[in-house]
């Protein structure tokens, strides 16, 4: 009995190294010509049919790894040295890998103020300028060039973007789409944490930002308690059966703040750009709630699932209705 059980497994486990082994060759072959979204399929699917042959797993994974970085952009890494000299062999490949490289022509948008943007860019070559609306004329507050990045602050954060981007002239780039970042942390833990913190580091934006006064309201803010109900509308604004429920933090005649909890930072992320019919109530002012609507600009995460919520209202309220609101003084930094 023994003896047939051994002759009748044979088969199975030859064909299975055989077909493991026409996997691992399959996998060369795709690395060897630069294919690595094959080579990396191929060597899922080793893992999935032949778990336990872990040196074959091993060794493709190695194969890979050396033909993506053979075939690096060694421009483009000598101009990025302070991002990638931080990153693990593994890192800067995920990281340079993620990456669509683009030549643009002078005179084209990159992102729009006051619009969702989902990508980063990272500047090889050429100027691009960044620049805000006001009073019916565009502003450049910054110009930008090799080794400058486009747009962390709406990447990283919950926000519409705070100024417009155009190229000056035929720019070379890279850019990162959101999506691609998502999957890191199964796949290189850490490393959209250390691109986060490069950004911050190095990002221009923010500060140009800051330097224009660009973040502050357009008028005072005070502190506020109270409940906010806010109803997301549907592109015909209508109400839809979506909303959220927080409490009020600081308000103005032209936008107010609200907290709310939230366990997943994409449902979060999902408020952003919303329209939204309002309906607020005050700590010790008894009747009707007041109703307004407005757009979300930025969702701001603390800790804890903690976020805030910042809603530009469609029309400022009059002095009449806000003077009828119980404010509590200044917010902080007015």
């Amino acid at each position: 009995m023994t003896e047939e059980l051994r002759s009748s497994a044979n088969p199975a486990g030859t064909d299975e190294k055989k077909n493991s082994q026409e996997l691992a060759d399959s996998i060369r072959q795709a690395a060897l010509r630069g294919d690595f979204g094959l080579a990396d399929s191929l060597r899922d699917e080793l893992m999935r049919v032949d778990p336990m042959n872990l040196a074959l797993i091993v060794s493709t994974g190695e194969i890979i790894e050396e033909q993506k970085t053979s075939r690096l952009d060694k421009d483009h890494l000598a101009i990025w040295r302070d991002l990638y000299d931080g990153c693990t062999t593994e890192e800067t490949n995920g990281l340079f890998y993620s990456l669509q490289p683009a030549v643009i022509e002078a005179n084209k948008l990159l992102q729009v103020q006051g619009k969702i943007s989902s990508r980063l860019f990272f500047i090889d070559s050429g100027k691009v300028a960044l620049f805000y609306r006001q009073d019916g004329k565009n502003k450049v507050a910054v110009q930008l060039g090799r080794g400058d990045i486009v747009g962390e602050e709406s990447f990283f954060e919950i926000s519409l973007c705070s100024m417009s981007a155009a190229t000056q002239s035929e720019v070379r780039l890279y850019s990162l789409i959101r999506d691609s970042a998502l999957k890191w942390p199964e796949l290189y833990p850490g490393l959209y944490e250390k691109l986060g913190e490069f950004c911050r580091a190095t990002g221009k934006s923010k500060l140009a930002v800051q330097q224009k006064e660009l973040d502050r309201r357009s008028s005072t803010r005070y502190l506020v308690a109270g409940k906010a109900s806010a109803v997301i509308l549907d592109k015909g604004g209508q109400p839809t059966d979506t909303y959220v429920k927080g409490g009020l933090s600081d308000i103005s005649p032209a936008g107010l703040c609200f907290d709310i909890k939230c366990s997943n930072q994409e449902a979060a992320r999902a408020l952003l750009a919303q329209n939204v019919a309002l309906s607020l109530e005050f700590d010790g002012q008894p009747g009707e709630p007041l109703k307004l609507r407005g757009l979300v600009t930025k969702v701001s995460f603390h800790m804890h699932n903690d976020y805030s919520v910042h809603v530009k209202l469609n029309r400022p309220m009059g002095q009449e209705t806000f003077s009828r609101i119980p404010v509590k003084g200044l917010a902080d930094g007015e």
